[in-house]
This record gives structure tokens, C-alpha cells and sequence, in this order.
């Protein structure tokens, strides 16, 4: 697997479902080889399409414990909370900008495992966020577009980059 940094044209497309009927990729192979491949580069989260695999997929988990590590395939967003939080984020296609982002602090949501079968759960606070991230992800949304130009350009100042 290789890192897709942006601007890469793969990370503003929406990702087309996984086929669990016709897998183009073995999924449970997929999600253990992401899962490697976020905690080898010390990620909390990786989409499909940042490792340039164009699928509605993601994987999240702890990147010191790869054994947190779980994948979404196909997740959608079923509710989400009234209340927000501002918490800075990081993406692995963007090397060291950080910045923060106004999101829901919770979410209700849905997704199949590797295995195919629905899951439904709750995330909160930080976990939300990262959800959050990663599904944009799969909906061809990167974090830059979340925040105003000025801020945006205040963040890769802060980073050293010229982005």
C-alpha cells in the first residue's frame, strides 16, 4: 500500500460501494492490511481511497494497539447530535497541518463489517470525530474544504508546508 497525498484526483471523488456480492479485494484481508498500514504510519484513521483502493471503506483504532483497529464498509451517518465541538485534526494525506474543525460531539451509524453483516453504533467525542473524517473521506470531502480559506492558510503556515 502507498500513502495518496493531496491533491490526488482519488481523494475528491465519492467511492463507489463494496461489493460484498462480487469483492474486487478479499475484505477481511483489506481491513487487516489498512489497519496495518494506519498504525505502521501512526494514524487514528485511514480511508480506502488514501491508500488509492476505490471503495466505500475505512478502518479506525488506536494506532498503538493494532488489535482496536476495526473496518466500515459502507457506513452511513443515521443521526447525528444537535451539540458541536471544535477539535484539531490531522490527516495522513495532508503531512503535518492540523487544524480545528467544528463537528457533531455524537453519532449514530451504520456500516457492515468485513464479513458483510449491518453493524449500528454510537460514537462520541473523539471517536465522532474520526468517524467524521473518514466518512467525508469516502465522500470525495477533505478536511480543507471544513474550514474557511484563512484558516486554512493559517494551518499550513503553522506546518511549514506551501500547500
Amino acid at each position: 500500500m502507498k500513502l495518496v497525498k493531496y491533491p490526488a484526483e482519488i481523494l475528491t471523488r465519492e467511492m463507489p460501494n463494496f461489493d460484498f456480492t462480487n469483492p474486487s479485494i478479499d475484505p477481511k484481508e483489506l481491513e487487516k492490511n489498512m489497519i496495518d498500514f494506519m498504525c505502521a504510519n501512526r494514524g487514528l484513521g485511514l480511508a480506502a481511497n488514501q491508500v488509492g483502493i476505490e471503495t466505500k471503506m475505512f478502518v479506525m483504532g488506536d494506532p498503538k494497539d493494532p488489535s482496536s483497529g476495526k473496518g466500515f464498509f459502507n457506513p452511513t451517518i443515521v443521526e447525528t447530535s444537535e451539540n458541536s465541538m471544535d477539535l484539531s485534526e490531522g490527516c495522513l494525506s495532508f503531512p503535518n497541518i492540523f487544524v480545528k474543525i467544528k463537528r457533531p460531539t455524537a453519532i449514530k451509524a451504520r456500516w457492515q463489517n468485513s464479513e458483510g453483516q449491518w453493524e449500528e453504533g454510537i460514537f462520541e467525542n473523539y471517536d465522532c470525530k474520526c468517524f467524521l473524517h473518514e466518512f467525508d473521506h469516502l465522500c470525495g470531502i477533505t478536511f480543507n474544504n471544513r474550514v474557511s480559506q484563512l484558516k486554512w492558510a493559517l494551518a499550513i503556515k503553522k506546518s511549514g508546508n506551501r500547500k
